[in-house]
């Protein structure tokens, strides 16, 4: 296929995905559901199509093509052929700009279908009327025309213990448009943004992936050196393998080990779509209660209101009659005329310190509001599928956050900062989600790892009722809180709770003799 025309089929099924919007409503019912998530499955096969097809084009490095092979020109060049060699430069690199530039908007599309298809496969079961045949998480993708295999129809269970937030989905940038979404956000988003980028990125320690070797083996009757590079490998003896491929002469002269350090997501792309869903999503919930809460929480509410109102005034005109001198002067000014007109300030243009105090109070909430409830958001989810899900399931499966790490070590443990307590109690008024404040969450989690090492090799069924055990005994919170925030029984959390206070410390020699049955 010709380059242009990838470029444009491209372009136009990117734009095609952008104008058709994501809803929601009635996405319990199985026909809406299916044709949701068949919908996003048959654009991301469109869209692993394109990116194979670009990349086996060299779109990865489009910019090689523009290198300069061979000796430079000697001699004097004619000005014609220098201002052609500079048009024909400057057509390549805008070409190579377009190769590289589509490319990154289908990786985007394709990051951001992959976390909708797992948060949707988290959120439901479908099971048939007639054989009662079950299908959960990547076997929904064989339903065929919303019929079961054996041709009866479907009926849908919401998964109550799963961890999903559909919400997040209209807000994914699916059509690869990151950066339109990006500069639709409000200058408190951006930052939430980048925090939460950053709290995603944080870093494992680093862990040995390759080692080159300089190495001296005896050739043809003299010395010679070469570089090599081998696969690394815990308590391995590099002179051992040097010699078994080069022979007994060889010598390692030097070693240069190479270290990897993967994120907690594991892909810039997946980042961005999933700070990007989280933050909007966010947003616009904040959007709905921030009102009644200034409210509720300001001395007067109604001047403050008039405050804003003024300022927005203002700053219209500024820009309206803008005539080169400095701009905020111009704010200024008319916020100082708005505010005399409204009688909020006095003859001197001074505000009331109850007015004063309200817009710092003000600033203070939203600050606190915008910055924590999206960090809370998604802190949350990655807790609890951390809690919930065994180190194979999230090694094997990418669920709702995908190239998630399947284990984390203690500096990336640090990213799971607790939550303000009065935040959490403001999304559990206003909000009505169920996120609860638990102290000391990176202690919990390290808690959730130690007990996978210990359950290795046990057959122990790792569930929501295991995760709400370990926030019972780290976490000090009661059995009953823990078991309706993981929306489970308290019946079942207690029996959990008993079982790893068995697995910490047997209790009895049988107890004992038990473990270590198990464990042969």
């Amino acid at each position: 296929m010709n380059e242009s025309v990838l470029i444009g089929k491209s372009e136009r099924f990117l734009d095609q995905i952008k104008r058709n919007d994501i809803s929601l409503s009635d996405i319990e019912s199985p026909e809406k559901f299916l044709t949701l998530y068949n919908y996003l499955k048959q654009n991301m096969d469109t869209l692993q199509d394109m990116r194979e097809t670009m990349e086996i084009k060299g779109y990865t490095a489009p910019y090689r093509s523009i290198n300069k092979y061979g000796r430079p020109l000697t001699g004097e060049t004619k000005a014609e052929d220098m201002y052609d060699v500079s048009r024909h430069t400057q057509y390549f690199r805008m070409n190579a700009a377009a190769k590289k530039n589509i490319l990154d908007r289908v990786k985007s599309a394709m990051s951001s279908h992959r976390i909708a298809i797992g948060h949707l496969e988290e959120f439901a079961t479908l099971e048939c009327t007639c054989c009662q045949r079950k299908y959960k998480g990547h076997e929904i993708a064989l339903i065929k025309l919303n019929k079961c295999q054996c041709g009866g129809s479907l009926k849908l269970h919401v998964n109550t213990e799963g961890v999903y937030r559909l919400e997040i989905i209209p807000f994914l940038p699916l059509s690869g448009d990151y950066m339109v979404k990006l500069s639709e956000l409000s200058p408190r988003s951006r930052q939430a943004f980048r925090s939460i980028v950053r709290i995603l990125k944080q870093e494992k320690r680093g862990i040995v992936k390759t080692v080159s070797l300089l190495i001296k083996v005896m050739e043809d009757g003299r010395w010679v050196r070469k570089r090599v590079t081998i696969d690394a490998q815990d308590e391995a003896n590099y002179e051992k393998e040097i010699r078994s491929q080069y022979g007994s002469n060889a010598r390692i002269e030097m070693m240069q080990f190479h270290r990897k350090k993967p994120s907690i997501i594991n892909d810039k792309q997946v980042q961005t779509a999933l700070s990007l869903g989280y933050v909007k999503y966010a947003e616009t919930q904040i959007l709905q209660f921030l009102p009644a809460l200034l409210e509720k929480s300001l001395h007067d509410f109604g001047k403050v209101k008039e405050y804003q109102e003024s300022l927005e005034v203002a700053e219209r005109k500024a820009n309206k009659y803008d005539d080169g001198d400095d701009q905020d002067d111009l704010k200024k000014f008319f916020l100082k005329k708005e505010l005399k007109e409204k009688d909020i300030v006095d003859e001197e243009g001074n505000l009331n310190e109850t007015i004063q105090q309200d817009l710092k109070n003000k600033e203070l909430i939203e600050k606190n509001l915008f910055q924590e409830i999206p960090r809370i958001y998604i802190l949350w989810d990655l807790l609890r599928y951390y809690l919930t899900t065994s180190y194979d399931r999230r090694n094997k499966h990418s669920g709702p956050f995908p190239y998630l790490r399947p284990g984390l070590d203690s500096n990336q443990i640090k990213a799971f900062q607790d939550f303000k307590k009065d935040v959490v109690e403001i999304i559990q008024e206003h909000l009505c989600e169920k996120i609860g404040f638990i102290p000391g969450m990176g202690k919990v989690l390290f808690s959730k790892f130690s007990v996978e090492k210990k359950m290795k090799g046990l057959h122990l069924q790792m569930g929501s009722a295991l995760g709400a055990a370990i926030v019972a005994i780290e976490g000090n919170l009661t059995v009953e809180e823990t078991a309706e925030l993981f929306s489970i029984t308290p019946k079942a959390v207690q029996k959990e709770k008993e079982t790893l206070e068995t697995l910490q410390k047997p209790a009895s020699s049988k107890a004992r003799q038990f473990m270590a049955m198990m464990k042969k």
